[in-house]
């Protein structure tokens, strides 16, 4: 059954072959590499939990797990570096059940809310790996973030809008992506604040017809 979750994982699947393909072209031991695969790590946490929540969640278990969830879960792990590819497969159901682009527009149309707040978080994300990683590109030899750890850090205190000062980007280009993730960020969190909100109210207003 098609869901927003399932969309999600989807196009996390395939932001995160992206991201493997792009190691192959960097050098091994290049900070770079070092935080796409941070990320990637950070992904894999991701398709294991939705592993373990389809596992959990369907009535043939067995069945599941001996059609495509063993797939699923070689897939989720980082250490099994070859069997990452096979997430290109959890793509492949999706579109198997969506089956036609009028289905999915269907689909969202009758779930506007929840669709719109899956894209903000599949974009906060995809923006935030994005940016970090340029960043750490354009700036590692000419300002104060050096490592994927820096980086990381960057990034965080970044689209959360706290902004120690510790690393800062000094290039142009690292200001420009500095800019976009902030936005990201004030986006992202007004988009949960208004989700919360509506949750609230739905809830006290199932209360009052009890």
């Amino acid at each position: 059954m098609l869901s927003v979750n399932k969309l999600i994982v989807a196009a996390l699947s395939l932001f995160s072959i992206a991201l493997l393909t792009m190691t192959f072209f960097l050098p091994e031991e290049s900070e770079v590499n070092k935080l796409l695969h941070y990320y990637d790590f950070g992904l894999c946490i991701v398709f294991f939990y939705d592993f373990l929540k389809q596992f959990i969640n369907s009535d043939q278990k067995l069945k599941y797990f001996f059609t495509y969830g063993w797939l699923d879960l070689l897939s989720s792990i980082p250490v099994i570096a070859e069997f990452r590819y096979v997430r290109i497969f959890r793509i492949f159901r999706v579109l198997r059940i969506i089956q036609s682009f009028r289905m999915l527009v269907k689909f969202i149309r009758s779930n506007r809310v929840a669709s719109l707040y899956g894209l903000i978080i599949f974009m906060a994300v995809t923006i935030m790996i994005i940016t970090s990683t340029l960043v750490l590109y354009f700036e590692k030899d000419s300002g104060n973030i050096k490592t994927a750890e820096d980086a990381l850090w960057w990034s965080y205190v970044t689209i959360t809008t706290v902004g120690y000062g510790d690393f800062y980007p000094v290039t142009s280009i690292g200001k420009l992506l500095s800019g976009i993730l902030i936005l990201t960020g004030i986006a992202s969190f007004g988009a949960v604040i208004s989700y919360i909100t509506g949750r609230v109210d739905t809830i006290k207003a199932k209360g009052k017809h009890h």
